[in-house]
């Protein structure tokens, strides 16, 4: 009885062992962080808002870096993964940080800027995650 326990045991070993090789038990987590609030000065043309990101039991892969933004009654996409207008809008990936440029800056760019971080490799629910917003005001 022993040793059948003990086959069970070393069964069950290799059993987690695939599942985690497999990417089954995936243990991927995700926390983003943004400034709250960004005041641009009405001389600024061009802004840089900031994104860090934290993630563990993640791939080595880079992750997909997302911005979209919240006007009064839409949302707009503007980078997933490419930007949309790549005259007015740049991402900029430094490690754990990147950074969303705008340029030629107007009174109209006045939103929620929310970034976004992927891991599509990776099953967990926490893998992908998003910021609470930086609210851009000019």
């Amino acid at each position: 009885m022993a040793s059948l326990n003990k086959l069970k045991n070393v069964l069950m070993l290799a059993f987690d062992w695939i599942l985690y090789g497999t990417g089954t038990t995936d243990t991927c987590k995700v926390t983003v962080t943004q400034p709250r609030f960004h005041e641009a000065d009405y001389s600024m043309h061009t802004v840089f808002l900031t994104c860090g990101f934290a993630a563990s039991g993640c791939s080595s892969s880079q992750p997909q870096v997302l911005w979209f933004r919240f006007l009064s009654n839409q949302h707009e996409d503007l980078c997933i993964p490419r930007c949309t207008d790549h005259q007015k809008y740049k991402v900029h990936i430094s490690g754990n940080n990147n950074s969303l440029q705008i340029n030629d800056l107007t009174v109209d760019d006045n939103a929620v800027y929310i970034c976004g971080i992927a891991f599509s490799d990776s099953s967990s629910p926490h893998s992908k995650q998003t910021g609470d917003g930086t609210v851009l005001m000019k």
